[in-house]
């Protein structure tokens, strides 16, 4: 019984390292690094507007606030790991998230970027139809995306 454990236990650390192995390991793109903003309006009328921080490292914060119909006003961060391949932004919040949200990307202009999600474990009702821009906050010095 003990050598099945040990066994079991060297296979999913072996798993959990190649995960973050693959995020690490991916490249970013500079013009996604800083604070942005966005804002989304659900099907059932919540607003869900956030404010994003793209660090070079690939980490990644949101602070998201959604604003029920009735003026209700709920928060919730995530952290996580950002990168780009094959063409596609990936994001994926570890803690909660089994495979990465995907999207197309393109540059509205220097300060806007639209996204369209292309994959998604969780939300494959949206896929090819959630689309949002996000854009460049003025709030937050650069500074701030380093550390």
């Amino acid at each position: 019984m003990r050598r099945i454990f040990a066994a079991l236990t060297i296979v999913g650390l072996t798993a959990c390292g190649t995960v973050s192995d693959t995020y690490q390991q991916s490249r970013t793109d500079d013009r996604l690094v800083g604070v942005w903003i966005g804002e989304y309006v659900e099907k059932d009328g919540v607003t869900r507007s956030w404010t994003q921080t793209r660090k070079a490292d690939g980490a990644y914060s949101i602070e998201f606030l959604f604003t029920e119909p009735d003026g209700i006003v709920n928060r919730q961060t995530e952290t996580g790991r950002w990168w780009i391949q094959d063409g596609l932004f990936h994001e994926i919040a570890p803690s909660w998230m089994k495979q990465p949200d995907s999207y197309r990307y393109r540059f509205k202009d220097n300060r806007c970027i639209e996204f369209l999600l292309v994959a998604s474990d969780e939300a494959s009702e949206e896929i090819g139809r959630y689309r949002f821009v996000e854009c460049l906050s003025d709030k937050v010095p650069l500074a701030v995306l380093i550390n």
